[in-house]
């Protein structure tokens, strides 16, 4: 196959379609010899496990090599792919899809799949194609098995070992099921084994849900009698709920759906009121949806719409609205708002149109002015004068309207701890942004009828101090706030100002107030709602990303959000948070990818301040391929779109990563005082000092920047091996450059070299 072509899409397509001959030559008949040909010197591949973690063509090569006899066929199914042009010359191939083993596999294995491949133009490649693979990234997860993967499949395999003949196995999934069947038919009633098929609907349950759905069974001496036979459920005592083993509930789960469709409608309609009783919405949704019940949906959503839009995944139908009568949608606007939103921002234009379409024709006069006013506001995303005046507008109709239809503001922010990583959108602007969006945020207060809007503003005014490096003005803004009653009462105002108070306390070194602040975050998750909740779980994640000692203080930390709003503005946050657990050696590659890829998004969400975020990291990631003139380039960058708003904020948790001397950078007037207040900023952090001794003009015209950090480091005591641990690189990478640097300086050892830094402070 060759791929030589002058139109873009052509290219990607051809390139698409060489990427799934890989992978269905890899997991249908374990053929790597496409993917072996494709794989570029400096290739490297991540997945699911520490052997996997390898980097370089050789150990790519061993480890798909001394796999492949082990791999097991697997059918393919629900195929989805994309391509992602990242620039001239990478492209990124996105396949996923559900494996499944085949019939004839005597132990059943079900897999949601997703695999990243990245590609470089290289008209030279081995394999004809002129491009070659430089990155793998696979994710697996299985399906339904949690809580705990490992223990689901480990008990469906001694379930079926329980269920099978000491020494003759059966030879497909068919015979098996028969199996089963004959087993518990000769122990349980038609009414207790069909009671037990309907239970099979649930991933775990407990007596209640298991009574919810099946009325006419007594649920506990069927438990019982299965209990004392061992071998169909599993019982965790202390939180009283039972789990039907993986390959016995699939079993079921085909007599299940051998039930009249109405009837089978019937008893997820009883589990999803179940867990509506029990305030679980996220559950309850998912199972009004697999019942098709619409108007219990629309119920759930009513009830709790938070929940629902933080799932991580889409738990409600998105055709949902379709079967709703006009008059009941009438009496659910605020629901119908948001789910509009929601469908908006996932980029569900073909539904979001048909449905509004729809909404614009029952909406007549004041409610309906004020409903598309209100949508008009968050469609206009981050473009602050327009999300004004469309606010401007609904609150004025609400002043002067009499209306019972009760709509609110959706609240800003988007999840984000930070305001201005979402907001500003035009360099230079940053002040005057400020002031707009407590302008915005004092409108969305009067509609939702919200006291202490001047706190807001107030925060915001702290919040631009902090990222421009006035922090004295933020501090006492912010300590200012904490005695203010809005602290108290509003969750997520008094989360936001925890967060900036935690990393100031950071760039200080301020060990102590930073614990503290940490567990004064986590102590208001017992009273959060599911929002506050998860803006409290981002703030602690964001934290602790920057500070590994959080961890090292014996805080247990409640279990972190999966994807919060993975289609939303707020996104990017998210995004830059994984994106820094790639900052480690060998971990050049995907990191660049990852930033290339948050620039392009960040740029289609107006984020000035993602887009710095992405170049740094972009820097960081040339680093490390040892890049010097892109390295350069990227933090220029960087450094240009910081400048006009001296934003100083997203360079100095990457301070002890950047092998930058502050003052071998140059620029415009702007750039170079915000250059100087870095540099400032980062001397005075006491364990990040950059010694006097690298202002010495021939160390300066020898040396790189790199290369002076470790001589730094290194007249410091630290050993080549701490030396590596603090610049994230390898510890022979280290040797190498200290034998480079004695080379250059003409000089044996470190004695020496510390002599001759002495010299010339």
């Amino acid at each position: 196959m060759h791929i030589y072509t002058v139109d873009p899409s052509q290219e990607e397509s051809a390139l698409l379609s060489y990427t799934r001959h890989i992978y269905h030559d890899f997991y249908t008949k374990n053929d790597i010899t496409l993917l072996l040909a494709s794989l570029a010197p400096d290739v490297s591949w991540c997945g699911g496990g520490a052997q996997m973690m390898k980097s370089g063509r050789t150990e790519v090569m061993r480890f798909f090599v001394s796999t492949k006899d082990e791999m097991i066929p697997f059918a393919i199914h629900g195929e989805t792919t994309s391509v992602h042009r990242l620039s001239p010359d990478f492209i990124n191939i996105t396949i996923a899809s559900d494996i499944q083993t085949l019939p004839s596999t005597s132990l059943l294995i079900k897999e949601h799949l997703k695999c990243d491949t990245l590609y470089r133009k290289n008209p030279d490649c081995a394999n004809g194609i002129g491009w070659e693979i430089v990155h793998i990234n696979n994710s697996v997860s299985y399906d339904k098995l949690k809580p705990d993967e490992t223990f689901a499949i480990a008990e469906g395999t001694r379930a079926y070992q329980s269920l099978t003949e000491p020494t003759d196995l059966p030879e497909d999934k068919l015979a098996f099921f028969h199996m089963i069947g004959k087993k518990l038919m000769s122990s349980l009633s038609p009414q207790e084994l069909r009671c037990l098929s309907i239970l099979s609907i649930f991933d775990e349950f407990t007596t209640q849900c298991a009574a919810a759905v099946c009325i006419h069974t007594d649920i506990y001496a069927l438990l019982n009698k299965l209990l004392a036979q061992g071998f169909v459920l599993h019982q965790t005592k202390t939180t009283g709920t039972y789990a039907l083993y993986p390959l016995i509930r699939e079993f079921l789960q085909q007599k299940f759906s051998l039930l009249p469709k109405e009837e089978q409608n019937q008893h997820l309609t009883c589990a999803a009121q179940h867990f509506l009783s029990q305030q679980q919405y996220t559950k309850a949704m998912s199972y009004a949806n697999r019942a098709k019940n619409y108007s219990l949906c629309l119920r759930i959503f009513s009830r709790e719409a938070d929940s629902i839009l933080l799932s991580s995944s889409r738990t409600y139908p998105m055709d949902l609205l379709d079967h709703i009568p006009s008059s009941v949608l009438r009496k659910h606007m605020q629901a119908v708002l948001y789910i509009l939103l929601d469908l908006y921002f996932a980029k569900a234009h073909s539904i979001y149109q048909k449905i509004y379409n729809r909404i614009d024709t029952l909406l007549t006069g004041e409610d309906g002015d004020i409903f598309r006013e209100l949508l008009k506001t968050y469609t206009s995303f981050n473009h602050l004068p327009s999300m004004i005046t469309h606010m401007k507008n609904a609150e004025t109709i609400m002043n002067h309207t009499t209306s019972r239809q009760k709509l609110y503001a959706p609240p800003l922010g988007f999840l984000c701890p930070s305001f201005a990583l979402i907001y500003h959108s035009v360099p230079g602007k940053f002040s005057e942004e400020i002031n707009q969006l407590a302008t915005l945020h004092q409108l969305s207060a009067t509609i939702n009828h919200k006291q202490n809007q001047e706190e807001w503003a107030l925060y915001f005014k702290a919040e631009y101090s902090y990222h421009t490096g006035n922090w004295k003005k933020s501090a006492e803004i912010l300590a200012h706030l904490s005695t203010l009653p809005a602290f108290a009462h509003e969750l997520t105002l008094r989360a936001r100002i925890l967060y900036i108070q935690g990393f100031m306390a950071y760039f200080q070194n301020d060990t102590s107030s930073l614990s503290d602040i940490y567990e004064k975050l986590q102590s208001l998750l017992p009273r959060a709602t599911s929002y506050e909740s998860l803006l409290i779980h981002l703030c602690s994640l964001r934290l602790r990303s920057v500070i590994p000692r959080i961890a090292e203080k014996n805080i247990s930390p409640a279990s972190e959000p999966e994807s919060p709003l993975r289609h939303s503005p707020g996104l990017t946050y998210q995004e830059l948070i994984e994106t820094r657990t790639l900052i480690k050696p060998g971990n050049g590659i995907p990191l660049l990818y990852a930033a290339l890829r948050n620039e392009r998004f960040s740029r289609e969400r107006h984020s000035v301040l993602g887009e710095i975020y992405s170049y740094l990291y972009q820097a960081l990631a040339y680093d490390m391929l040892n890049k010097p003139d892109d390295f350069h380039q990227s933090l220029t960058k960087a450094l240009t779109l910081a400048a006009p708003d001296h934003i100083i904020s997203p360079f100095l948790p990457f301070a002890s990563h950047l092998p930058v001397t502050w003052s071998q950078m140059r620029g415009s007037d702007s750039m170079n005082h915000l250059i100087q207040d870095i540099a400032l900023f980062v001397q005075e952090r006491p364990y990040h000092l950059e010694v006097k001794s690298m202002q010495s003009p021939l160390l300066q015209e020898t040396l790189t920047g790199k290369e002076l950090r470790i001589i730094h480091l290194a007249v410091s005591g630290k050993t080549n091996r701490e030396i590596a641990e603090e610049l994230h690189l390898a510890e022979i990478t280290i040797k190498k450059a200290l034998s480079r640097i004695y080379k250059k300086l003409g000089i044996r050892n470190r004695t020496q070299l510390a002599t001759l830094v002495k010299q010339h402070q």
